[in-house]
């Protein structure tokens, strides 16, 4: 299994298909942050939700920068691993196993939402009730912190005019710019095929709840 890459669309949930990807190396496991999150460290303010955090990179780096964080996934070898590395760092993370697509549901709030790669998991409806969970999630006036695939570097990923429909309600679009995702040097070696080389384009987005 280790050699067959494992195309999310193809599996019969994205639950599935998480937890089937993290039985070999992912593309987006770094062992830190995506660069545009490096660069915006300093306006993610706490409490923060890391939602699908994956094995908490993100999440490890903003408590260490002092952050209270709490990170979700809704795959528990993904969190076990979280667990494992912010203990190792001596740091406290809530890491919480947890659908996203239920935030709608969570009486919690947050002054930031970190999301690095999850929003493009969903289409149609699921991704419209993804945003309403993060509205529900996210204080008046705090702000999400977007990194996504764009519509013309991956399947699923999202256009300009998607972005800004998705978010017309309640939100303000503050920046947009175009990134070079990064992708996980030993996913590469096996699947060199799988992205560009230089990497897929992305689009990083600063949201304010309005």
């Amino acid at each position: 299994m280790a050699n067959n890459y494992i195309e999310l669309k193809d599996i019969e949930s994205p639950q599935k298909g998480f937890e089937l990807c993290y039985e070999q190396p992912t593309p987006w496991e770094l062992g830190r942050p995506q660069k545009p999150f490096l660069a915006v460290a300093d306006r993610v303010v706490g409490p923060v939700l890391d939602a699908g955090c994956g094995t908490g990179n993100t999440s490890i780096y903003l408590a260490a920068l002092g952050r209270e964080v709490t990170g979700i996934d809704f795959v528990e070898s993904a969190l076990e691993k979280a667990r494992a590395k912010a203990s190792e760092r001596g740091l406290n993370v809530r890491f919480l196993r947890r659908d996203a697509m239920t935030l709608a549901d969570w009486d919690e709030s947050f002054a930031s939402v970190i999301d690095s790669g999850l929003f493009h998991v969903y289409e149609g409806e699921a991704r419209d009730l993804y945003v309403r969970g993060l509205r529900r999630v996210l204080r008046s006036g705090g702000r999400l912190f977007l990194l996504s695939f764009a519509a013309d570097a991956h399947e699923g990923g999202i256009s300009l005019e998607q972005l800004a429909r998705v978010f017309s309600d309640g939100w303000q679009v503050e920046s947009v710019e175009s990134v070079q995702g990064e992708i996980n040097p030993q996913f590469v070696a096996q699947h060199p095929d799988a992205f560009p080389q230089e990497g897929p384009k992305m689009w990083f987005a600063v949201i304010r709840r309005a």
